[in-house]
């Protein structure tokens, strides 16, 4: 049985006690996966526009404040140059290999994933109570966002009701199939779930459209199910050198 194993992609040996120790922190498969890809970007390089789009993305996930950049010290600059860089090859190496498939995609999961909706809700347990709610609403006689602010059960209470934008795959199977076969502005009849009663009212349908924006979202999502794939296969290799098998 060998006393080091090597990493992947690097000359460097680890005994078996930081293997296992790694392995049991949960460390060992972010490590490989940064390895896989430092190795498939190594000869990308990214072009402006994607260097300075993955830059305003970074600045808007972490709040970066751009006119303050400069007054970092030069070794943390290098390091954002650095990230950005990396990123933007992750990018690009993702489109490359995904993009022709990126549509397909998008277009199988628009109504469920990226399709939005906003929806008014009125919930209680009182049955008779929804139902005289509920004709109260189709008579015109009050709003299902006036009754919701009054008698809602749920945190819905405090917005008079309204939620969204959601998308249908966050929200339960039942509410969502409502939604998405109703019209707006048209209450729908009453609903139990788990012993609740459900007044829905769907407001507005925001139809997602295919853009930059989805393309490399689900390029990158692809690019990630493929490293975690060679994640599987490397530790496989590293399990058996470990046995030596």
């Amino acid at each position: 049985m060998p006393e080091y194993i090597q990493l992947p992609f690097l000359e460097t040996k680890i005994s078996f006690f930081d293997f296992q120790n790694l392995e049991n922190k949960g460390f060992l498969r972010s490590i490989v996966i940064e390895l896989l890809k430092a190795d498939k970007i190594k000869h990308i390089i990214p072009n402006e526009f994607l260097i300075n789009q993955t830059k305003e993305e970074l600045f808007l996930k972490y709040k970066i404040d751009k006119t303050k950049i400069q007054q970092h010290n030069q070794y943390l600059l290098h390091q954002l140059k650095k990230e950005i860089f990396k990123l933007a090859s992750l990018k690009k190496l993702s489109l490359d290999k995904f993009s022709s498939q990126a549509e397909k995609i998008f277009d199988s999961r628009k109504a469920y994933n990226y399709d939005q909706y906003f929806y008014s809700l009125l919930r209680n347990k009182n049955k008779s109570q929804i139902l005289e709610f509920y004709y109260q609403i189709e008579s015109n006689e009050s709003s299902i966002n006036e009754l919701s602010k009054e008698y809602s059960s749920g945190s819905e209470k405090s917005k008079l009701g309204i939620i969204g934008p959601v998308t249908l795959v966050n929200i339960n199977p039942q509410i969502a199939e409502i939604i998405k076969s109703s019209k707006d502005s048209i209450i729908n009849d009453p609903i139990e779930i788990n012993n609740v009663w459900y007044l829905i009212q769907r407001e507005k349908f925001i139809p997602a459209k295919y853009s930059e924006y989805y393309e490399n979202q689900i390029c990158m999502e692809l690019l990630e199910r493929e490293l975690e794939i060679e994640y599987k296969k490397e530790y496989l290799n590293l399990i058996n050198n470990k046995l030596n098998i």
